[in-house]
C-alpha cells in the first residue's frame, strides 16, 4: 500500500512538472511573439480565461499573464489597444477578487465577451496599422526608392534587398542604402532621395539611431520629417519596423506609431526575425542549412535579402496591386 502511495505521489509529481514546464513554454513563447501575431498570443489567453471562467475554476491568471506580457513589450498606444488593456485591468480585478470563490463570480460569458470584443477592436486596428488608407495611384515610370543602413546597403557579396526587389517588380529599383547611417542623417539626404522621381520610397532606419543612444522621441521626428518630405515630393512611403529586442522594444513601437499616426504601409518587424531565427546564432538556424544571415550573424546574405525583398514587394502589392509586380512573378 506505501508502495502504491509513493507510485501515486511520485506520478502527481511528475504531472505537475510537465505542467508547469507547459506554462513556462507557452508564456516564452508568448512574450516572444512577432507583432504580426501579437493579437493571436492574446486571443490564446483570453480563450485559457474563457474556458476557466466557464468551468467555475480561478480564471484570472491567464489575464494576469497577458497583460504582464503587453507590459513588457510596449505596445503601441493607439486607441483600441489602450481600451483593451484597460478592460483586461479591469476582468483581471474581478476575477482576481473572486479568486477562491470563482463560482459566486458575476456571469462568466459577461467579461469573456466584453474581452473578445475589445480584442476584436484591437485586431481590426493592429491590421489597419499596418496598410496605408489613403488612395494610391500607380505610375509606371517612376521608381522605388530603397534607403537605410547596411541592411539596405548589403555586405558583400550581396548587394541587400533592393537589388533582390529588381527583379520582383515592373518598375526601377535605386539602392540609397548606406552602411552605419542614422534616420537624422538619412533626413540630410532627401534631396539624393527626391532626385529620383520616386513612385515610393522605403525606409528601413531607427536600428542605429538605438545603437547610438539616441532618444526615441527625436528619432520620432526625424523619421516623420523624413515622410512629411515624401509626400512633399510627390511620393508615397513604405515604413519597416525595426525590432530593437525579441522579447520588449526599447522604443515602444515606434514606427507601429508612425504608422498609425502619418497613414503610412508598414512592413511588420517578421521581416528582420525571421532571417536573424535562420541565422547561425539561433537554434533553428543552426538545426538546417538554409541560413538567412551572413557569418557575422547580423547581415543578411542573398537568401536573407530575398526574403525581406518578399516582405516589401508584399507591401508594395498591397498599396498599388498586381501591376508594380514584374511579370515572371
Amino acid at each position: 500500500m506505501l508502495n502504491d502511495m509513493n507510485a501515486k505521489g511520485t506520478k502527481t509529481s511528475f504531472v505537475d512538472l510537465l505542467k508547469r514546464i507547459g506554462t513556462t513554454s507557452v508564456v516564452a513563447f508568448s512574450a516572444l511573439a512577432f507583432p504580426s501575431v501579437l493579437p493571436w498570443m492574446i486571443a490564446f489567453w483570453i480563450a485559457c480565461h474563457t474556458v476557466l471562467a466557464k468551468l467555475k475554476r480561478p480564471a484570472w491568471a491567464p489575464l494576469v499573464i497577458c497583460l504582464v506580457i503587453l507590459i513588457a513589450k510596449l505596445v503601441p498606444r493607439t486607441p483600441a489597444m489602450l481600451t483593451f488593456g484597460v478592460v483586461l485591468a479591469a476582468v483581471v480585478a474581478i476575477r482576481f477578487e473572486y479568486r477562491k470563490q470563482p463560482e459566486d463570480a458575476p456571469r462568466w460569458w459577461i467579461g469573456a465577451a466584453v474581452l473578445w470584443i475589445a480584442w476584436a477592436a484591437v485586431l481590426i486596428e493592429w491590421n489597419a496599422i499596418e496598410r496605408c488608407d489613403s488612395p494610391l495611384a500607380f505610375n509606371p515610370n517612376r521608381t522605388v526608392v530603397c534607403i537605410g543602413d547596411s541592411l539596405t546597403d548589403g555586405l558583400l557579396p550581396d548587394h541587400g534587398y533592393p537589388e533582390q526587389l529588381k527583379a520582383m517588380v515592373s518598375v526601377p529599383v535605386v539602392n540609397l542604402g548606406f552602411s552605419g547611417i542614422s534616420a537624422a542623417q538619412a533626413l540630410g539626404q532627401m534631396n539624393r532621395v527626391l532626385a529620383e522621381d520616386p513612385q515610393v520610397v522605403v525606409i528601413e532606419l531607427g536600428g542605429h539611431d538605438f545603437l547610438r543612444g539616441h532618444g526615441r522621441k527625436a528619432t520620432k521626428r526625424y523619421l516623420t520629417e523624413m515622410i512629411k518630405e515624401c509626400r512633399a515630393g510627390g511620393a508615397d512611403v513604405v515604413l519597416m519596423e525595426i525590432p530593437r529586442g525579441f522579447i520588449f522594444d526599447p522604443y515602444a513601437s515606434l514606427e507601429r506609431e508612425i504608422a498609425y499616426e502619418q497613414d503610412v504601409q508598414l512592413v511588420s518587424d517578421t521581416w528582420l526575425r525571421q532571417i536573424v531565427i535562420l541565422g547561425p546564432a539561433a537554434p533553428p538556424g543552426r538545426w538546417i542549412p538554409d541560413l538567412r544571415l551572413s557569418d557575422d550573424g547580423i547581415h543578411s546574405n542573398q537568401k536573407g535579402s530575398q526574403s525581406i525583398a518578399k516582405h516589401v514587394l508584399a507591401a508594395l502589392k498591397d498599396m498599388y496591386g498586381s501591376q508594380i509586380v514584374a511579370s515572371e512573378h
